[in-house]
């Protein structure tokens, strides 16, 4: 199953309707086209334009060659920034006020890699060269800024992993 079918999936369902609600579902086709389709292809001048215009108007700062795996849900538009180099595995939900981003200095210089089934809350902040391991919470407002292991939940600023159940329950319509 390629990543746009994924997409579609995550947002439970295929219709032309959904499409036009929901602004999420919309970015994550446009997005997925501007990868598949060249600039060269009408197609893909068509969408890297539509995506372009999503971005300005929902507020998505993803730029089109991330590494983000099939599953991608956006519920609620506003403010996502994402840096060019962040890699993102399958089923991730990102929530409104996600920041993902790069530390130009330190220990942790770099950008982070995030793992499979990953729930990401509102207002919830990712730096540095890090690894979130798979099944993973961050709860919202956190601020992440260390290797987070498989299953676990973070909560807070600077942010503590407080149990180990990981996202079960809020990673919802995958394929596993």
């Amino acid at each position: 199953m390629n990543s746009l079918e994924m997409d579609r999936l995550r947002y439970g369902s295929n219709s032309f309707r959904e499409f036009i609600r929901r602004p999420g579902y919309r970015f994550c086709h446009y997005f997925r086209w501007s990868k598949k389709f060249g600039l060269a292809h009408p197609l893909g001048f068509i969408s890297r334009l539509l995506l372009k215009s999503s971005k300005v108007k929902y507020g998505f700062q993803i730029p089109h060659f991330c590494e983000i795996g099939g599953g991608l849900f956006l519920g609620h538009f506003g403010n996502i920034v994402i840096n060019q180099h962040v890699k993102i595995g399958i089923n991730c939900n990102l929530a409104q006020g996600v920041t993902i981003g790069y530390v130009s200095r330190g220990k942790i210089k770099g950008c982070p890699t995030i793992g499979d089934n990953v729930w990401i809350g509102a207002n919830a902040v990712v730096v540095g060269n890090i690894k979130i391991g798979n099944n993973v919470l961050i709860a919202p407002l956190s601020f992440v800024n260390f290797d987070v292991p498989d299953n676990a939940v973070v909560s807070g600023n600077p942010a503590k992993i407080i149990n180990y159940k990981g996202s079960v329950g809020y990673v919802n319509n995958t394929l596993n």
